[in-house]
């Protein structure tokens, strides 16, 4: 069993602000993790998300400079964007993903990283069930 995972951004929020949010496989999995790797465009996702409003802090005094901090606390831990990574998301349409480059990026990010990621997002779901059956899937949800 892993003790790592990339977490997608919804499933970092949810983690940090809610993980009761999350369904019971998912939270099982990162309530026993050693680490929960953050790709950097989840961060840039969540200044977007939160400079539109779309996402607020639970406390309204808080900073989103705070908040990251706080949310990166052990054992979240920032999955920079490497070369490889960048290659390798660059190459997920050609296998059929979809065109959102931060769901390439994140997924690609587990791919380099040889471990799960946990993600609701549907569109992942669906590209792997497309995979040839003998490929690894890496997304986790419920």
């Amino acid at each position: 069993m892993n003790d790592q995972y990339v977490l997608d951004t919804h499933a970092w929020v949810n983690y940090v602000t809610g993980p009761d949010a999350l369904p019971r496989r998912a939270r099982r999995l990162t309530d026993t993790a050693t680490v929960l790797h953050v790709p950097t465009i989840c961060l840039r996702e969540v200044a977007v998300h939160g400079a539109r409003d779309r996402l607020r802090t639970r406390d309204p005094k808080m900073t989103w400079d705070e908040w990251m901090m706080t949310a990166l606390a052990d054992p979240c831990a920032v999955a920079p964007l490497t070369p490889r990574i960048a290659i390798e998301s660059a190459g997920l349409e050609r296998e059929g993903f979809h065109r959102d480059p931060a769901d390439q990026m994140i997924y690609a990010t587990a791919r380099v990283l040889g471990i799960p990621v946990i993600t609701r997002d549907r569109r992942i779901h669906e590209f792997e069930a497309r995979l040839p059956r003998k490929a690894t899937r890496l997304a986790i949800w419920n």
